[in-house]
């Protein structure tokens, strides 16, 4: 394993914190940079990476077996979630924020920089078809998760089907789409556009993991750690969640990649999206919060090991 790589990310990170910390980096910055990594960066990322590999039929199955088994162990996920928090010790709590932050999985922003580093272009594309899965588990039993017990009304199917083509049309998702459909049919793009996609493609990792740094700058402190609430979340998303996707995908007959790149997916930290969900259908945004950051943290060691542990077993 290129440990070395590793370093560079926890670096980059400290890069981000420090940033944050001393003001070279304002949350005005923060969000600017943000909107540039998800509508710009990598889009260019994912349309300039796909559009460039030979994709066969192999690798066309592969990927869609990647999409639709992550997206039937995220299901899985929210049925273990449930039962988890279910009972008196969790009376009072925001079960839904939980639940929510458990199954998560960032393995979109976070994810495409490790898939890309440590598996390449494959491992990028398998690591997209985790995410579309990802996107359609968020805004289906993940809106009605955050919906549950607060008598929200359904919304008209009309206003559903707006939400699935925005979900659609967003720049990441609408990039790989393209670029599965170029690649599968072998059209290349002029050599301009394929230069112009890599130089800015190429920012993106040092970018994500500065963001990610200027995240756990925010505040929370040590006590987060003694919280049932925001520790049983973290504890479920960084090794119960993968444990169980390990044990679903190790002996089906898929490729080594497949498996190590679904596993991986599950392993990362709570995706920065559920705390901005949270807020917006009135869970605990807080608790999300703390989760996420928590995640984040042990995750620089935990990924670094499930990394190595997964060479070890498929090499």
């Amino acid at each position: 394993m290129p440990i070395d790589q590793f370093i560079i990310f926890f670096l980059l990170l400290l890069t981000g914190f420090f940033c944050k910390r001393f003001g070279v980096l304002t949350d005005p910055a923060v969000n600017s940079l943000n909107m540039f990594i998800i509508n710009i960066a990598y889009p260019c990322l994912i349309l300039g990476r796909t559009t460039g590999m030979d994709m066969d039929a192999q690798i066309f199955s592969s990927f869609m077996l990647a999409l639709f088994i992550n997206l039937g162990i995220l299901l899985l996920f929210g049925v273990y979630a449930r039962l988890c928090f279910r009972g008196k010790r969790f009376d009072g709590e925001d079960r839904s924020a939980m639940e929510f932050a458990s199954i998560s999985s960032n393995n979109g922003f976070m994810g495409f920089p490790i898939a890309l580093t440590f598996f390449g272009d494959l491992g990028l594309l398998y690591m997209i078809a985790c995410n579309i899965a990802l996107n359609a588990m968020f805004f289906t039993y993940g809106i009605l998760l955050l919906k549950r017990g607060r008598g929200i009304p359904g919304e008209p199917f009309g206003k559903k089907l707006r939400d699935f083509a925005k979900m659609i049309a967003h720049p990441k998702l609408s990039a790989a789409i393209v670029g599965i459909i170029l690649c599968y049919n072998g059209i290349r793009l002029p050599e301009i556009a394929e230069s112009y996609l890599s130089i800015v493609g190429e920012v993106t990792t040092p970018l994500v993991m500065v963001s990610i740094g200027t995240m756990l700058a925010g505040q929370f402190g040590l006590s987060s750690f003694k919280r049932r609430p925001v520790m049983v979340p973290a504890l479920n998303k960084l090794f119960v969640v993968p444990a169980i996707a390990a044990l679903i995908v190790w002996f089906l007959p898929l490729d080594p990649l497949v498996k190590t790149i679904i596993i991986i997916s599950n392993a990362l930290p709570v995706a920065a999206v559920v705390p901005i969900l949270c807020e917006q259908y009135g869970r605990d945004k807080g608790l999300a919060g703390e989760s996420l950051v928590i995640t984040t943290l042990v995750s620089m060691v935990t990924i670094p090991l499930a990394v190595w542990l997964l060479g070890m077993a498929w090499g």
